[in-house]
């Protein structure tokens, strides 16, 4: 029988859909001329920055702070991210719902609270609202579906074409956060960003800000907070060293050009 929480991560995806779409369609009829158009375009491609501006920060709150004990976010939002650098293949192993699930929850309120905004027709600022909030939610939508596909061993064409691209994730841009201590290239949606807040240590900063602020330091200890036993979190690291061994010599696509800048 489905957890209370899975419930609740398929209402949010049927929720998700009804609602963007929605949002869509009142974009399109708002939209009348061509310099509303023009409008609509850019503010889609400053969500797709800010959505991965978003899916970092996210990544970076729940890989740098919290626990599995605390209270709403711990198990079900914590605990994955500390997970996921002990097993990195783990997010492979998920289905729709469990990948995406999450990220529809915490949209959904979002969307809900802009149909409540008025939208008349070709109203410049409401639609910059509406459009880049219907864009950003797709791409946050999207984040966790790249990331996934950031970890796989076999794609499609298209999507390794995608990565190559680099117009979502791409896996050897993704695998510099894989590398120990794992605090660096956060973001998730397309890694855009991550050179650059890498390059002006926004998130060092921000720790630091958040510590002379608080007094909380920011910390990790991925086997410890997601729960695991020595002897579990070796298995997973065995295990996951076996797959990209098994990566290595078996691809059959191309997942990325590796091109990303450092």
């Amino acid at each position: 029988m489905p957890t209370p929480h899975r419930l609740l991560e398929i209402v949010a995806i049927a929720a998700f859909a009804l609602l963007d779409v929605g949002l869509m369609a009142r974009v399109a009829v708002a939209a009348t001329t061509t310099a509303s158009w023009c409008l609509v375009a850019v503010a889609v491609l400053t969500a797709y920055l800010v959505a991965d501006f978003a899916s970092g920060f996210v990544h970076w709150m729940f890989d740098r702070y919290f626990s599995v004990r605390t209270a709403i976010v711990g198990e079900n939002f914590v605990k994955p991210f500390r997970e996921h650098h002990v097993d990195p293949k783990g997010i492979c192993r998920h289905d729709f719902v469990e990948t995406n699930g999450n990220n529809c929850i915490g949209t959904v309120p979002i969307l809900a609270a802009v149909h409540l905004l008025p939208l008349p027709p070709d109203d410049w600022l409401w639609l910059c609202v509406a459009a880049g909030t219907a864009a950003m939610m797709i791409f946050v939508f999207c984040t966790n579906q790249f990331h996934a596909w950031a970890h796989a061993t076999r794609l499609p064409w298209y999507i390794a074409r995608l990565q190559g691209a680099w117009l979502i994730l791409n896996k050897r841009h993704h695998d510099i956060h894989h590398t120990a201590p794992f605090d660096r290239y956060y973001c998730i949606t397309t890694g855009w960003l991550n050179p650059l807040l890498h390059r002006v240590r926004f998130f060092p900063l921000t720790e630091r800000l958040i510590f002379q602020l608080t007094g909380v330091r920011a910390g990790r200890d991925d086997a410890a907070y997601a729960g695991l036993d020595p002897a579990l979190y070796a298995a997973a690291l065995r295990r996951a060293e076996v797959e990209e061994a098994e990566e290595a010599l078996g691809r059959e696509i191309p997942v990325g050009d590796g091109k990303a800048p450092q």
